[in-house]
This record gives structure tokens, sequence and C-alpha cells, in this order.
């Protein structure tokens, strides 16, 4: 195993999911976060291959890779013709310590699952910048002006309850849940 240091964009491609890193702000150190990423998917619509006559085999591997084939008989057939609507494309983002949610509206933007820190409350806002922490209202803000369907809450600290974090997240961003061990979230 080589150990390679991170740098910011992308850190793996499997071809049905990617993983990109991007720097965050936090208390002089080189701190990144990760967006998942799943590819947009389309299904071959069967009821058009027939009605197409298109056999079963490498030509329609290859419709289904978006390439136009040409059939026994000479016809072409498109992709498009038997491809069905975009469908599947998740994106999941985990951003870990950050003081500031500067420049991360670009980078969680649309995510279906958005996991983030919200050490404290607004009301602690001064310490929570002098610790290099978010506040649940600013993770919240976040979550709203980014297009986020889904909020996690993370790295609570402990001189809160898991639920006066909630509420404050939950005026700005309705959607919002505070995580627990061991959860399970589909995304």
């Amino acid at each position: 195993m080589q150990l390679v240091p991170l740098a910011q964009g992308r850190i793996l491609d499997v071809g049905e999911f990617t993983v990109d890193c991007f720097r965050v702000r936090h208390r002089d150190t080189e701190s990144f976060a990760f967006s998942f990423n799943s590819q947009v998917r389309r299904h071959l619509l069967s009821d058009r291959l027939s009605a197409l006559g298109v056999p079963d085999g490498p030509e329609r591997k290859d419709l289904a890779q978006g390439k136009p084939v040409v059939l026994a008989d000479g016809r072409t057939v498109d992709s498009e013709d038997v491809l069905g609507p975009p469908e599947g494309r998740k994106k999941l983002v985990v951003v870990g310590d950050t003081e500031t949610t500067d420049g991360l509206p670009e980078q969680v933007r649309d995510a279906d699952l958005l996991v983030i820190e919200a050490t404290f409350l607004e009301r602690d806002a001064a310490m929570a910048l002098d610790y290099g922490h978010l506040t649940a209202a600013k993770a919240a803000e976040l979550a709203a002006i980014a297009g986020v369907k889904r909020l996690v809450l993370t790295h609570i600290s402990g001189r809160y309850h898991d639920e006066e974090i909630l509420a404050e997240a939950v005026k700005i961003f309705p959607n919002s849940r505070v995580a627990a061990d061991l959860d399970r979230l589909a995304v």
C-alpha cells in the first residue's frame, strides 16, 4: 500500500461513482471534506428494443453505453431511441471540522444528503469561531441556500442536548436531524 497526500479534486473514480475532496478552513490545518457522487443511469427500454428488433447481445451493451449500433439488416439504432430518462444521480457530502461555510455552497449544492458538524448553538457563535467550528444555525443556513435535500448534524458539543441543536437547525432547515452512533441512512 502506498499513502498519498490528499489534494483538492477527484481522488477516486470507479465508474459507478466518484469521490472528490475539497478544502475547508479549520484552525490553520489542511482539512478536507468529501463529496461522493453516483453517476446518472439510463436503463434500456425493453419494449423499444423489441419493437426495433434489437437482438440480445453486444448490440444492447453498446446501446446501454450510449453508442449507436448497426443491426444485421443495415438499420442504425441510436441509443436515444431505446434509453429511458436519466435517473439515479445521488450526492452525499461529508464535512468534518470547519470554521466557516465560505465557499461551501458550491461544493454541497443539490446534495441529497449533507453530513456536517454543528458543534455549537448560535448563542455561542463567538466561541464557535474561536474553536474553529460551526453552529447548528450556520449548518442549516448552508443546507437551505445550497438546495440540500437532507441535513445530518454531527460533532455536537457535550455542553448541549441533541434536542437543542436540532431545534435550532429545523427553524432554518426543517429536514434536519442529529446523527446517532451506528445510524444508517439511505441516499
